[in-house]
């Protein structure tokens, strides 16, 4: 009897840093596509693959410089939250509407919300030293 086992695997690449993010995923989905020839003396295979989650060598170890405009970014911001949910009683009201609305999407799109939330704070982090 056989079943079907999904493991999550972390995988550090070496890649053009020239080439955009999604053409370096590319090349990751290219490589690891290598992995669907069975090894004939091991007796599992993998079946497909779902690449999920792709982030630059600046995002995972937080040297990315502040982004220009981020005062105006966030006046913007908060203008569109009022737009989205004028019935919130607060700006933080709205936030907690927002979050919910985004994890939503992220189902909808079958993306690891925390991940890309993990992702976020540490663009927040950097930006803020």
């Amino acid at each position: 009897m056989r079943e079907e086992i999904t493991a999550t695997v972390q995988m550090i690449y070496d890649c053009p840093a020239e080439a955009s993010l999604s053409a370096q995923s590319d090349m990751i989905h290219d490589d690891i596509v290598r992995l669907l020839d069975a090894d004939s003396n091991n007796d599992v295979q993998m079946s497909g693959i779902t690449i999920q989650h792709v982030q630059s060598e600046a995002m995972t170890y937080g040297n990315t410089e502040p982004r220009p405009n981020l005062v105006w970014q966030c006046d913007q911001m908060k203008d569109l939250l009022g737009q989205a949910y004028p019935d919130a009683q607060s700006t933080g009201d709205a936030l907690m509407f927002a979050l919910c609305d985004l994890r939503h999407l992220a189902d909808q799109h079958n993306l690891a919300f925390g991940l890309w939330d993990k992702s976020a704070y540490r663009i927040y982090v950097a930006e803020n030293q």
